[in-house]
């Protein structure tokens, strides 16, 4: 009732003003209208405009997820690949390498053997006094002296080891010829390694 009133009572007013009062406070009324327009639009425009550039980002890391899947998938099978090869890897080196030497007519001096870990995981393990087991990745191998040799019969020794399923690689290779003839090696003095994770007790 009040209401009813109170809006009775500003129609009434309204009434009252002249011709020019009202074209007044009609201008007044729709630049409030307009102002009230505008700063929902501007606000509105901004959410929208974040939401935007949220999607872009959004999208654009999708996008990248997509294209560098197929390269991530394979990258993680060769990786599962090596690491069972690591973990596999019951290679007896001296026995390998005699055995090849042996089939291709020349013998191996002086077997020397040294291993070490290219992993660190036991000092990064060891924070509590409870016994530990932590796989390190070790690296064990042989250096040896072979005398008179062809460069055919070291190639194919070379080869014969590395194209074997577990891991196995030249890291050192020193050689002497023969002044007489280039093709037969005086001295071959070379490094082979293999590689296994091992498990460590702490």
């Amino acid at each position: 009732m009040a209401e009813k009133r109170g809006m009775s009572g500003a129609f009434e007013a309204l009434d009252r003003l002249s011709g020019r009062e009202k074209a007044l406070v009609g201008g007044l009324a729709a630049a409030v209208l307009l102002t009230f327009v505008g700063l929902f639009w501007f606000f509105t425009s901004n959410q929208i405009n974040n939401l935007e550039e949220r999607n872009e980002t959004v999208r654009s890391a999708l996008e990248q997820i997509g294209t560098q899947k197929d390269a991530w998938i394979a990258k993680k099978a060769r990786s599962d690949a090596d690491n069972a090869r690591l973990d596999s890897n019951k290679l007896k080196l001296v026995r390998e390498m005699e055995s090849q030497a042996t089939r291709l007519g020349f013998s191996i001096e002086d077997f020397k053997e040294n291993k070490r870990y290219l992993t660190d995981n036991r000092r990064r393990r060891r924070k509590t006094k409870e016994r530990q087991t932590v796989v390190e990745l070790a690296e064990e191998s042989q250096t040896v002296t072979i005398r008179r040799i062809s460069l055919e019969q070291l190639a194919e020794f070379l080869y014969n080891l590395e194209k074997r399923k577990e891991p196995v690689s030249v890291t050192r290779l020193n050689i002497r010829t023969a002044s007489s003839d280039r093709q037969v090696l005086r001295e071959v003095r070379m490094t082979v390694a293999t590689y296994r994770n091992e498990e460590v007790q702490l």
